[in-house]
Order: structure tokens, then C-alpha cells, then sequence
């Protein structure tokens, strides 16, 4: 079926980029990357079901709209799995400083004049 309406491929761009290995093991890298992923899944998705609206028979915007609401899903089962990338900040962690050597510096003697 043929879209009477075409789409911009720009609306339908999804700008979820892979984290940089430095902030693999960071924890609240995690928690905002599927937070900004689930919610560009979700612009997608209100994007094809008005588009979906205006043209019910384009069985790609069928499986698109299929297709987002899997990465919705998805999404939601690795923050319920996963409960603790989403529960940062309700724990306190203990800080300890990586210099544990105390060091005493001498300076010298400040006289008034």
C-alpha cells in the first residue's frame, strides 16, 4: 500500500547512540540512557499511530507501530529486572578516598611585622 501521506525519515529518526566504554560500569549512565531511550520510543511511536490514523491500510506503519511498542516492552522489562539501575540515589554508598596516606607539609613561618 502506497502512503498518501509521506513521512519525514528525519521525524522518524531515533537519536540513541551506544555509550562510550568509560561510562560502561557508570550506573546513572545506565538509568539516563534507557530513560532517554524509552522516551524517544515513545515520540516514535505517537508519530506512527497519528500517521497510522490518517492512512489504516500501510502495513509498515503496522509493523513499525508493532515494532515500538516491543521497544517499549523491552524497555520495561530491563528496568524491572534491573531494579537497581533505577533505584540510584535511594541507597547511600559509602565513599572512601583513594589517598589514604597522610601527608603533614611544612610551611614556613608567617611573622607580623
Amino acid at each position: 500500500a502506497v502512503s498518501l501521506n509521506p513521512i519525514d525519515p528525519e521525524l522518524l529518526k531515533v537519536d540513541v547512540t551506544p555509550l562510550v566504554p568509560k561510562l560502561r560500569k557508570n550506573k546513572m549512565a545506565h538509568t539516563d540512557y534507557i530513560r532517554y531511550a524509552q522516551e524517544e520510543a515513545a515520540t516514535l511511536r505517537k508519530i506512527i499511530e497519528s500517521e497510522r490514523l490518517l492512512s489504516p491500510l500501510n502495513t509498515s506503519l503496522v509493523y513499525a507501530c508493532k515494532f515500538t511498542r516491543r521497544i517499549q516492552e523491552l524497555l520495561m522489562i530491563l528496568q524491572q529486572t534491573c531494579p537497581y539501575l533505577t533505584d540510584i540515589g535511594t541507597k547511600p554508598e559509602a565513599v572512601t578516598s583513594k589517598n589514604k596516606t597522610k601527608q603533614i607539609r611544612h610551611t614556613a613561618q608567617v611573622t607580623k611585622s
